[in-house]
């Protein structure tokens, strides 16, 4: 058979497989249904992936198409991943199941138009039936692989969880815990380098503290001046204003005696020239009798 045929069967069949999921009454026929769907449609895609794209690729060159059907097969994986998540007496399964479909479809629908056409127009009938026998024998492959770990791969998620959540599933094994990983050894030539870049550092450190230390003795030498100055000079002021109070009372001691020495001058000066004018005016009344005394006497003679 040729491999553009075996591929169109395997369509038919998934298409019917999706009518009978959505027509199950029975929930464990519709399990049933649901298991067969997701390992038909997982070893599908796996086939198309490994072996008819890389040589349709081949006959074909570069084809826009080819790598728009990788993306179309990564987002049915994911849509089956999530249809397995839920059981199928879930309220989302039905939504579930009818967004696989339509992916699913359209995907179909565009390979069977472009793509498959395409290889059948530049392959030889000979070479298409060679490749329809690789791709029937991988196909049992995986089919008997089952759909998880196709998932697995494709998706690079546990997808054997999805099967803990189904009905009547096994327990899926807990995951084996990893051991701490151990702190790896310095290299003896590292450790040497640090060892003797430790020292380094320290003479550093101690350089800098002696490069620091005439910086802070001139620091407190010059503040030492400083309040030396500033004191002397505090000193000063505080003398000059305390001589200037001694010497304000003197002074005003001085002036007092001064004024008093005047005063007194004053007066006895006052006494002088008033005992002197007494004598003048007792001498000038002497004069003045002597002068009028004789006149009755010549009178009286004349008498």
């Amino acid at each position: 058979m040729k491999a553009t045929d075996l591929l169109k069967q395997h369509h038919r069949e998934v298409e019917e497989l999706f009518r009978e999921i959505e027509g199950a009454e029975d929930e464990d026929e519709r399990a049933s249904l649901r298991e067969e769907l997701a390992n038909a449609l997982a070893a599908h895609t796996a086939i198309e992936e490994e072996i008819f794209y890389p040589a349709a690729m081949e006959s074909l060159g570069p084809s826009g198409r080819i790598r728009e059907a990788f993306e179309e097969h990564a987002v049915a994986d994911f849509a089956l991943y999530r249809l397995m998540s839920v059981s199928v007496g879930d309220e989302t399964f039905s939504a579930k199941l009818g967004a696989l479909k339509d992916i699913v479809m359209n995907h179909v629908e565009e390979e069977e138009s472009e793509l498959l056409p395409q290889a059948e127009g530049e392959m030889e009938r000979e070479q298409l039936e060679q490749l329809g026998d690789r791709l029937q024998s991988r196909f049992s492959e995986r089919l008997a692989e089952g759909h998880r770990p196709i998932l697995e791969r494709s998706l690079g998620i546990a997808a054997r969880q999805v099967a803990t959540q189904a009905p009547g599933a096994k327990k899926a094994a807990a995951p084996r815990k990893r051991a701490p990983a151990k702190r790896q050894a310095m290299p003896k030539r590292a450790a040497g380098a640090a060892q003797r870049g430790a020292p380094q550092r320290g003479a550093a450190k101690r350089g800098a503290a002696k490069a620091a230390a005439p910086a802070k003795r001139g620091a407190a030498v010059a503040q030492k001046r400083n309040g030396g100055a500033v004191a002397g000079g505090a000193a000063r002021t505080q003398t000059r204003k305390t001589a200037a109070a001694q010497k304000a009372p003197a002074a005003r001691g001085q002036g007092a005696s001064r004024t008093q020495s005047q005063s007194g001058g004053a007066a006895r000066g006052g006494q002088a020239g008033g005992a002197r004018g007494a004598q003048k005016g007792m001498a000038r009344g002497s004069s003045a009798r002597g002068q009028a005394g004789p006149a009755p006497r010549k009178q009286r003679a004349r008498g």
